[in-house]
């Protein structure tokens, strides 16, 4: 779901398949987060030996889960600082977001569906989640929808997914 997101998000930004490499979590092998996490030295690594190409960039996508945004990027940040690696500086290409509690909260959100917070489940296995986890599996909330809603932002879209204006303003970093 998330990398059907991503994948449609830069096709609107004008970033085709042949511009971007994608390094998904494989599917049923444990925490995606936890996949992200680890390998985000060597995304960073990689996009610093490529950083001479001003059309260069690095977006990490990790849920939020139970963290949030605050602790997965203090998680990042710690996993650089463990590598001997330099942070990234606020100049450099690089965004991080954060959906939390996940990607389907921004899905449910952007396609329209009130009452939303962080602190729940969308998913079908969650009973306080499970009508949006039916429309996500029904296709009546879709990563396509979601992005075709990606702009403007709503007047309370901070107060209900604050993970989400967060990545607004994150992703400029890219140019975009």
């Amino acid at each position: 779901m998330q990398q059907r997101f991503v994948e449609r998000l830069a096709d609107r930004w004008g970033i085709g398949p042949r511009q971007r490499k994608i390094d998904a979590s494989p599917k049923a092998r444990g925490s995606a987060a936890q996949y992200v996490i680890e390998r985000y030295t060597d995304a960073v690594r990689q996009w610093r030996a490529e950083s001479h190409d001003p059309d260069v960039g690095l977006l990490v996508v990790v849920d939020g889960d139970e963290h949030g945004v605050a602790r997965r990027r203090q998680q990042l940040a710690q996993k650089l600082k463990d590598s001997k690696l330099e942070p990234i500086a606020p100049s450099d290409p690089v965004a991080i977001v954060v959906p939390t509690w996940h990607i389907e909260t921004w899905i449910a959100w952007l396609c329209g569906h009130r009452p939303m917070d962080e602190q729940t489940r969308y998913k079908e296995d969650d009973e306080a989640g499970c009508v949006v986890g039916r429309k996500i599996e029904r296709g009546e909330y879709s990563p396509q929808r979601a992005v075709d809603a990606w702009t403007p932002p709503t007047a309370d879209e901070e107060t209900h997914v604050p993970s989400l204006t967060e990545a607004r303003r994150e992703v400029r970093r890219l140019g975009v």
